[in-house]
């Protein structure tokens, strides 16, 4: 593997995924660049508890069919108000694709 090559893979990648709590319709997820991680725990960092985190966390990996993000940080209010059951599959399965566990998620709050 040469160096354009190896750093070509750093390139986030993008999935779609199936939501149960949207009747199967497909979601297109990015995984989170180390910049972009970095980001969430910072806002973590400013509370909002799990649903903050899981709200951020989809505002950050939620895209379109350009691969644009589908929300702002603006959004991330509305969805925290909404419906926690969709909230959570959603958020699960951005942890999933990220590597991102429950300890993750409590050490980006505690930090």
């Amino acid at each position: 593997m040469n160096k354009e090559q190896f750093l070509a893979a750093f390139a986030p990648l993008v999935v779609e995924e199936p939501v149960q709590t949207l009747d199967g319709e497909t979601v297109r997820f990015r995984e989170l660049s180390g910049a972009a991680r970095d980001a969430l725990y910072d806002s973590a960092k400013n509370g909002g508890g799990n649903s903050g985190f899981e709200a951020a966390l989809i505002a950050a990996t939620v895209v379109n069919e350009n691969d644009e993000p589908v929300f702002s940080q603006d959004d991330v209010a509305v969805m925290r108000a909404g419906r926690a059951p969709l909230l959570e599959e959603l958020a699960q399965i951005a942890m999933r694709l990220n590597a991102l566990g429950q300890r993750a998620q409590e050490q980006a709050l505690k930090n």
